[in-house]
């Protein structure tokens, strides 16, 4: 009676065929898996939109003269007031986060050839995902507060003072989502290679 098995994770077919996996691209066991060029693409994005994201906002810094008024019977006095990125915790995360996405994807470029690298660059990404979206969420929240204040605790608007400042904090906010977004769409088309690839399925 001819014996069958069930290719899988550990069958067969699983052992000697020819594998896809997360780095892309199909290889002997034994042999480096060719890289596949669209997840290169997207790594290298991610890696200079999280630079250009985290430069961006390292750099921001805006000093303004502010009227400050002690008595209606004095002129008011010119007072230089600096707004610095470092200043807010918000800003300051936003820049680690962006710093530790962009030092992730550098690695994962130089990983990508390696089958044993397959899962904790998938952790890697997932983490990666998390810290970026959370990122731009704190640093979004605190240049919304900037732009329109809070008339409930009345905290004013400072945005009209920082205009640059401001820009390019959104602008920084602005390049680290898109650089999110990115990282989530090729964590997708990975799992979905990984799903259409295994011999499990």
């Amino acid at each position: 009676m001819e014996s069958r098995v069930k290719p899988g994770f550990n069958g067969v077919r699983g052992a000697s065929d020819s594998r896809r996996g997360y780095t892309g691209g199909a290889a002997a066991v034994g042999c480096k898996p060719p890289v596949d060029s669209c997840s290169v693409a997207l790594r290298v994005f991610i890696l200079a939109a999280t630079l250009v994201a985290a430069v961006l906002m390292g750099v921001d810094q805006q000093t303004s003269t502010v009227q400050v008024t002690i008595a209606d019977t004095l002129p008011p006095l010119q007072v230089p007031v600096t707004a610095k990125w470092s200043y807010a915790s918000a800003f300051v995360y936003f820049v680690v986060a962006n710093a530790m996405a962009c030092v992730f994807s550098a690695v994962s470029l130089a990983a990508c050839r390696s089958r044993s690298a397959v899962a904790p660059l998938m952790i890697g990404d997932l983490v990666v995902l998390a810290l970026l979206f959370s990122a731009v969420g704190a640093a979004a929240e605190f240049g919304i507060l900037g732009e329109r204040g809070n008339a409930h605790v009345r905290w004013g608007k400072v945005c009209h003072v920082y205009n640059k400042f401001c820009e390019r904090a959104m602008a920084a906010v602005i390049v680290s989502l898109i650089a999110a977004f990115t990282n989530l769409v090729h964590l997708m088309l990975a799992i979905l290679d990984i799903h259409k690839n295994s011999s499990y399925y």
